[in-house]
């Protein structure tokens, strides 16, 4: 689904302000469809990656700038987040 996926943070993306943030969550563990999309959407320029270590600390240890939570290590389905902020004009 990574086709549908970067159409849809594309068109996600054209309604983040300058500053604002943008979670990208899938319930896949697949590479393809998490840091692929991201990086391909990164390389078109405007936005960066915030940490999801930085933010979730209190909470959640993680392990990089992407949240994975995964069946044998948190107890649920696995799942992929990004926190992506759209950069000054």
């Amino acid at each position: 689904h990574a086709a549908e996926q970067r159409a849809l943070l594309g068109r996600a993306a054209r309604l983040v302000k300058p500053g604002g943030r943008l979670i990208y969550a899938t319930c896949s563990l697949l590479r393809d469809e998490n840091e692929a999309v991201v990086e391909r959407f990164l390389a078109d320029g405007g936005f960066r990656v915030v940490s999801a270590a930085k933010i979730l600390a209190k909470l959640l240890p993680i392990d990089g700038p992407f949240l994975r939570l995964w069946p044998h290590r948190h107890g649920t389905d696995g799942f992929f987040g990004a926190v992506l902020e759209r950069t000054p004009a």
